[in-house]
């Protein structure tokens, strides 16, 4: 059973990555206009009626403004922990084809395996996503501002991981224009990951990638070049392939 990831974009101007599995469509999170979704999909020969269903990561705005579009659409369900679907229903106004999952807990969609794992970032209850079929695993985890013990675990286990790489920390305090709790909100430990920190993750954590994609990349607190000077040494390593995603290309 083939599953794989596409990431249809990541950086604070909105967030969708398409999950695709023998023959099943879904997405991972909807932070673009239902339009703009749309528009995506096209690239993949797709349309909103193949998608089965979208996995919910948390309830901020570049994750979640496309759900309005998307409701009105019956074949898709709303994959999400209880509070988050109580949140996004309050806060957009509402009302998807809920499908509730427990966190930490794994559960089923038609053959695939699907592990919702609480993460560490400023929303209800946020979750990264852990995706297996049969000997393949890939795992999504952006907007987490530290890997826990307890999600460095999860991590590993993935042949194809999608991995935040938010900001270069001398970029971020260095700023001219970011007011200075802004710049403690994404350096906390409940904000975004650093290059520094996805990276030293990489090269130490006792994984077996065959690929890995860094995103939701800062369009003013980082840079391709920087992230390329900084993984891709590692890559070549540790024998995996490597993906930026540009945020400028949103």
């Amino acid at each position: 059973m083939a599953i794989s990831i596409k990431v249809l974009g990541s950086s604070s101007s909105g967030n969708c990555g398409l999950l695709i599995c023998s023959g099943h469509y879904y997405l991972i999170d909807a932070g673009f206009s239902g339009k703009k979704i749309k528009e995506k999909l096209v690239a993949y020969g797709l349309t909103l009626d193949d998608l089965e269903g979208i996995f919910l990561t948390h309830e901020h705005q570049d994750h979640c403004c496309g759900l309005k579009v998307l409701s009105k659409h019956q074949n898709i369900k709303f994959y999400a922990n209880y509070r988050t679907a109580q949140a996004i229903e309050k806060r957009y106004q509402l009302k998807g084809q809920w499908s509730i999952f427990e966190s930490n807990k794994p559960f089923n969609v038609h053959d695939l395996e699907v592990l919702g794992f609480r993460t560490s970032h400023d929303a209800i209850e946020p979750v990264g996503f852990l995706f297996k079929a049969d000997h393949q695993c890939c795992c999504w985890a952006t907007d987490i501002g530290c890997i826990t013990p307890e999600m460095a675990k999860i991590l590993i286990e993935a042949d194809n991981l999608i991995l935040e790489a938010n900001h270069d920390l001398d970029l971020l305090w260095h700023h001219p224009s970011r007011p200075q709790y802004l710049k403690e909100r994404i350096a906390s430990d409940t904000g975004h990951l650093s290059n520094g920190a996805a990276f030293q993750f990489v090269k130490n954590s006792p994984h077996h990638l065959k690929s890995l994609c860094l995103a939701h990349i800062s369009k003013d607190c980082n840079s391709i070049d920087i992230i390329k000077r900084l993984f891709q040494p590692l890559a070549m390593e540790q024998h995996f392939d490597l993906e930026i995603v540009d945020p400028i290309l949103e």
